[in-house]
């Protein structure tokens, strides 16, 4: 079978090549960190080329949760199996949907992305009462502000939303979820099934 062979480089050295304007309209490069191909538009733009799975019909990429996953610390946890690898100098919309259940009524949780680089911006919202919402929100890298009071009933299921948008800097590398809770000693506990995590470019 005849081969052929394309230009390649990281997307940190396609765009370097891109500044330089080094790049050649029509022709086809390489990103070797994410496997994508991407077309140069002209000396100083290219095009990347979505990936089966991406753009079409649904731009959104989800994975889910495969087992349930407590902390019962206030010190933020990796929430395995919710997360993915980041391309440097991309900008993400990243959503979670699904349940969670805490040990007392009265103990809350926050939810936030670890990032290699770049800068990040969110809200967790779940229900408190049987008439309130609370949530936190996240304005820097795998920190909240704010707290949430509890949920409407202990070791219940709780419906919890969290939208974040992530602009990742020249770092690439992995945004992972973390999760904690509220109150030391008291666990919460994210669902799974019911759990998932989704991430398109925009």
């Amino acid at each position: 079978m005849p081969s052929l062979s394309h230009k390649r480089g990281t997307r940190a050295q396609v765009d370097a090549a891109a500044t330089a304007n080094a790049l050649r309209a029509g022709e086809v490069y390489l990103i070797t960190d994410e496997a994508r191909l991407t077309v140069g538009t002209s000396a100083s733009t290219h095009q990347p080329v979505a990936k089966q799975g991406e753009g079409g019909g649904d731009p959104w990429t989800w994975s889910k949760l495969t087992a349930d996953i407590a902390n019962s610390t206030i010190t933020p946890a990796a929430a395995t199996g919710l997360s993915f690898a980041a391309a440097a100098n991309t900008m993400y919309l990243v959503e979670l949907i699904g349940t969670f259940q805490s040990a007392a009524a009265t103990t809350g949780i926050a939810l936030a992305l670890d990032i290699p680089s770049g800068s990040v911006a969110g809200m967790t919202v779940h229900q408190s009462s049987a008439t309130l919402l609370t949530g936190v929100e996240q304005i820097a890298d795998a920190v909240t502000t704010a707290a949430t009071s509890g949920v409407r009933a202990a070791a219940t299921n709780a419906a919890i939303r969290a939208n974040f948008i992530v602009s990742v800097g020249a770092t690439a590398g992995q945004v992972q979820l973390l999760f904690r809770s509220e109150i030391a000693g008291s666990a919460v506990t994210l669902k799974a099934g019911l759990t998932a995590m989704g991430r398109r470019i925009i």
